[in-house]
């Protein structure tokens, strides 16, 4: 950097250039400088710790100009990530004048990192010139201002600290920085040292390095013995697991300079998993990286000789996973790549292999936007369709793109022709043999169909392929062969351009029954040349044909302003209250789904499937695209990545995803959960879901018990049968399913749908003992030294089921039940199967009812009485009516919002009575005596509630002269749940906590109990929760009885981890 930075500074200088701008490299969530040049364009999967940060160049910068004399002459900005008055100090202290900042201010005025600056579709009207959208800009100049104003004064607080009264008086002062103290390395080796150095979160890297330090420092002209020259490394890796390989390659780089690996030494690596950002950034030659999986952006990033292959998992692949219409690998892949082969097995994202220099690419099923731009060497096989702006500014090297309607179809209208020809291949021309040859390989070494099926119809194959040709680079050849110099278009067995190994991109794109067309052969052809590509907003980006016909053409890239939510979920009230079937209009909802799925906007950062929205990290945006392509079949692949019961899931959680849309900032959230419970319905009806088809492992000898069979417990049997394990649901009631059959009215979940995935757990092997408490209360007849005997390991999935009672005077009166006791006894009369262990059946028939709580359990009750015959409903809630809107100081985006809501349950009681059944700020003071030991009605009283202002804690007051009788004949309290049974616990010596309303874990991440081999999940471990967070919690165990384990996490993804004994 000396040497440029003297050759930059010499001309400046001597032009009398007065600001030097510095910006470093280090990206991380899309501005200027370390966090991407594009601002918001860049993608939430951007590069992160990539390249060089601001604080080596303006620290190189200000003493280079110091050297010279010539500082006082210019001022320094530096930009990138600067946020906090630190950053401010931090900059200035190593030499910088002036401090730019963008990430900052944007975010202050609204900004939401969507990175779709680039499409004129920014929701929050920021990025636009839709009048539309410039209509939701809610950013105001005070905002700015007060952020400023509140960065100058942690800037003057850490001024104060130095003793400096102004911020020049610490310019270029790096006294005042602590040296970093490195750890004692004399004794170690140049890569001792790069291990040692490398961050804790790089243990991938740090693992392979060590694997290959004999290869790596033993000299070049030192011949290794043949077994001793080959290094195999396999692992799993994770999306956290950023830019590996790359440092593998600077140790390499370092000991043998650019020519990678002496000849005779390989290091073999293959992985497993999601890869981070930049997987095989500047790979080395003598490198070659196989992933089973997919990768984030900046894949093979300044590719450098090695090689890298990347496949979807085998299991995935043997359920029928179709590759060419699925993503593979994210953004700008390959950019700025000098040598190399990259084969893929999928589609590639936007910006593909943009300034490639040398290497080559094999991309089965077609690229995004702006493929091969600024391309200058290499070469790209690209089998399916391509993006827009294609071959923009290319220069050099060809690329051959498969699309079978020829140069006058749609790639002929994306490509950019401003510097390129377009001809059609033929058996005859001269790369034929290489493409050929390139394409075997490929096939060869992925397996891809797509790349079969070429092989085996080449005569006729060859002519859907495209070759794109840069005019610069034909005049060279043109003129090199007029020399008579030889110009070799690569032999059959390897690729060479410039000396530089290069690999082709393939695209491609087919019906199931698609015959090749002949094409005329042009040597260029003519198309109208468009001054901005991004004028084609109406183009379809999928590659998968539409299994059927549309009736409308739908607008995916502004569907969130063009369509409105559907909101019709429901069965019109009138018809529903008559029957216990499910409230939901499934087929009303379908026919609007497409359009539904076109409202979502693939945000850069997807809220929804963040910690805010969806506990199980489902893959939102994904499928919604697949369902919008009427790609059903992986839609649903990609929803069982991340979710066990989507068809549970769809039908009873109350969709926080939603709440947690970005469109839901200022406007209606996406149809998410409607969309989900599409997909799980789909698969059923087409029959994907079937036995035995999810094993991760054989079977291990492991015998597991889980004792409850709720959501959690089904979610954790299921996760661990797939691990191989002997699994054992033991339920105390007469039938499995726990809250699912129990605790959630038909109206919600028909039990068909419950015993439908039941009866498929058992056909995969897992056992079931039910009916064991009937002689012994609420007690599990296993004696719990039996249950430790028996098995290797215990999973307590007991929920939170002791009801929340109200003891006030009258609580013994008859009339008076807890509501999960009421649901449960109407569960059992629709089944025609009365429990004789329980005396009392309440019957709501020609009765007045009061339900106390107002959450999901009390409108089950609702609804339920309505359709028992109650001759009147009512609900009393103790705290205050929500508001209209959202209270963006109290209840901030993306929390779940407090707001106004009619549930079902409600708007029957409104169609049959005329009224809403709530009645707020209630609290009962007492249950009144009929005279003959039953209630005849309650007697309340009205609050207030006010909010201290200095703890921020709300405070209730009874009002006087409220008190009220309210008639009932019945009492339903639906006040939630304070915490598990406690006799198991008991059994087993568990500690517990917040008063036994928990089970103690041995951290706060942990399933583990305090009683070795017992481990707990869902709501007795959590408290009262939600059915997605209990479908979440299984993996532990696997964990503790295996060592290690291959059950994904949150959001899909397999995380290397050993577990601690």
């Amino acid at each position: 950097m000396n040497t440029r930075f003297r050759m930059i500074h010499n001309r400046a200088c001597s032009n009398h250039h007065k600001v030097f701008l510095l910006m470093g490299t280090r990206f991380n969530s899309g501005s200027k400088g370390n966090s991407g040049w594009r601002g918001g364009r860049s993608s939430w999967t951007g590069i992160k710790h990539a390249g060089l940060p601001w604080e080596l160049g303006i620290a190189e910068t200000h003493q280079i100009l110091v050297h010279q004399r010539t500082r006082s002459r210019v001022l320094l900005q530096v930009d990138g990530q600067i946020r906090t008055g630190r950053d401010v100090i931090v900059a200035a202290l190593l030499g910088a004048d002036e401090f730019a900042m963008s990430t900052a201010p944007l975010i202050v005025l609204g900004c939401i990192m969507m990175r779709k600056c680039h499409l004129n579709t920014c929701p929050v009207g920021i990025a636009t010139q839709d009048p539309v959208l410039r209509a939701k800009f809610a950013g105001q100049p005070e905002h700015v201002i007060n952020y400023l104003f509140l960065l100058a004064e942690e800037v003057r607080e850490y001024m104060s600290k130095l003793g400096a009264r102004r911020l020049d008086d610490i310019i270029g002062h790096t006294e005042y920085l602590k040296d970093w103290d490195p750890k004692n390395d004399e004794d170690l080796s140049p890569i001792g040292q790069l291990v040692q150095y490398l961050h804790t979160d790089r243990s991938l890297d740090c693992a392979l390095i060590k694997l290959a330090q004999p290869i790596l420092e033993t000299p070049a002209e030192v011949s290794l013995d043949p077994v001793k020259a080959t290094v195999s490394f396999e692992s799993i890796i994770g999306n956290a697991d950023r830019a590996f390989g790359s440092t593998l390659s600077f140790a390499i780089s370092r000991q043998f300079d650019v020519k990678g690996l002496p000849e005779g030494r390989e290091i073999k690596i293959v992985l497993k998993g999601s890869a981070g950002q930049s997987f095989c950034a500047f790979l080395a030659r003598g490198v070659t990286v196989r992933l089973e999986g997919d990768a984030n952006d900046y894949v093979a990033k300044g590719l450098s000789g090695g090689r890298v292959t990347i496949v979807p998992p085998r299991g995935l692949l043997e359920q029928g996973f179709q590759s060419h219409q699925n993503l593979i690998v994210g953004n700008v892949c390959l950019y700025g790549a000098t040598d190399g082969v990259l084969f893929l097995r999928g589609q590639a994202a936007e910006r593909f292999c943009v300034r490639n220099s040398g290497a080559v690419v094999v991309a089965e099923a077609g690229v995004g936007d702006h493929g091969c731009e600024y391309m200058t060497g290499g070469r790209a096989v690209i089998l399916g369709r391509t993006g827009r702006n294609f071959a923009a500014g290319m220069s050099g090297g060809l690329a051959f793109v498969y699309d079978t309607d020829g140069i006058q179809g749609p790639f002929g209208r994306k490509c950019n022709q401003e510097l390129v020809d377009l001809e059609p291949m033929t058996l005859e021309n001269t790369y034929a043999p290489w493409l050929q040859t390139i394409i075997e390989e490929f096939t060869a070494e992925t397996g891809s169909e797509v790349g079969a099926w070429i092989l085996n119809t080449w005569e006729t194959s060859i002519k859907g392929f495209i070759l794109v040709f840069p005019r610069d680079y034909k005049r060279a050849l043109v003129t090199m062969e007029a020399k008579s110099v030889v110009h070799n278009p690569l032999d059959n067995n390897h690729v060479q351009v410039n000396s530089l190994p290069v690999t082709p991109i393939p695209v491609f794109w087919f019906h199931n029954n698609f015959t090749p067309t002949h094409l005329r052969v042009v040597s260029f052809v003519q198309v109208k040349r468009v001054n901005d590509i991004e004028d084609f907003v109406r183009t379809n980006p999928s590659c998968s044909p539409p299994s059927e016909k549309d009736a409308e053409e739908l607008d995916k890239l502004h569907g969130f302003v063009r369509y409105a939510r559907h909101k019709n979920a429901y069965r019109p009230v009138e018809e529903r209250v008559n029957d216990w079937a499910e409230v939901y209009d499934h087929s009303g909802v379908r026919k609007e789904l497409r359009k539904q799925a076109a409202r979502c906007m693939d945000c850069g950062v997807p809220f929804c499937q963040s910690y805010v929205g969806c506990p199980l990290g489902n893959l939102i945006p994904n499928w919604n695209d697949l369902v919008f392509n009427n790609d059903w079949h992986s839609a649903h692949l990609a929803l069982l990545q991340t979710n066990n019961f989507p068809e549970f899931t769809g039908r009873v959680c109350p969709a926080p995803c939603e709440a947690a849309c970005v469109l839901g900032l200022n406007s209606d959230a996406v149809t998410i959960k409607n969309i989900e419970c599409a997909i799980a319905d789909k698969a059923w009806e087409q029959g994907w879901i079937q036995a035995g088809t999810e094993q991760l492992r054989g079977p291990t000898g492991r015998r597991v018990a889980i004792v409850g069979s709720g959501p959690a417990g089904l979610a954790c049997a299921d996760q661990l049968n797939k691990a191989g394990h002997e699994v054992t649901v033991i339920e105390r009631r007469d039938e499995p399913g726990g809250l699912l059959r129990y605790g959630i009215p038909t109206m919600k979940l028909d039990r068909r749908v419950l015993d439908r995935r039941l009866e498929l757990m058992r056909a995969n092997g897992i056992r079931g003992r039910h009916d064991l408490n009937a002689d012994n209360g609420n007690t599990v007849e296993l004696p719990s030294d039996q249950l430790l005997n028996d098995y290797d390991a215990i999973v307590l999935c007991l929920g939170s089921t002791w009801p929340r009672d109200l003891d006030i005077p009258g609580r013994h009166l008859n009339g008076i039940h807890f509501a999960m006791s009421f649901l449960e006894q109407q569960h059992r009369k629709l089944k025609h199967a009365p429990d004789s262990r329980h005396s009392e059946h309440p019957d709501e028939t020609d009765k007045r009812v009061v339900v106390l709580g107002g959450g999901d359990t009390g409108v089950d009750c609702l609804a339920t009485s309505l359709r028992q015959g109650a001759k009147s409903v009512h609900t009393l809630e103790i705290l205050p009516p929500p508001p209209p809107h959202r209270d963006e100081e109290e209840n901030p985006w993306p929390e779940w919002p407090r707001v106004w809501r009619a549930e079902y349950g409600h708007a029957e009681v409104a169609l049959r009575f005329g009224r809403d059944p709530r009645q707020f700020n209630t609290v009962t003071k007492e249950f009144l005596d009929n005279g003959s030991g039953s209630v005849c009605g309650l007697r309340t009283v009205q609050v207030e509630w006010s909010k201290n202002v200095d703890s921020g804690r709300w405070h209730m007051r009874e009002l006087s002269d409220t008190e009220a009788i309210i008639e009932c004949d019945l009492v339903l309290l639906a006040m939630g749940f304070v915490g598990p049974e406690t006799s198991l616990i008991r059994d087993l010596g568990l500690a517990t906590e917040q008063s036994e309303s928990k089970i103690k874990t041995q951290n706060g991440k942990s399933y583990a109990t305090s009683v070795p081999r017992v481990f707990t999940a869902g709501d007795c471990r959590r408290g009262q929760s939600l059915v997605v967070h209990a479908i979440n919690e299984a993996r532990e165990v696997d964990l503790y009885l295996m060592g290690s384990t291959q059950l994904p996490g949150q959001g899909g993804h397999v995380r290397v981890e050993n577990y601690g004994h």
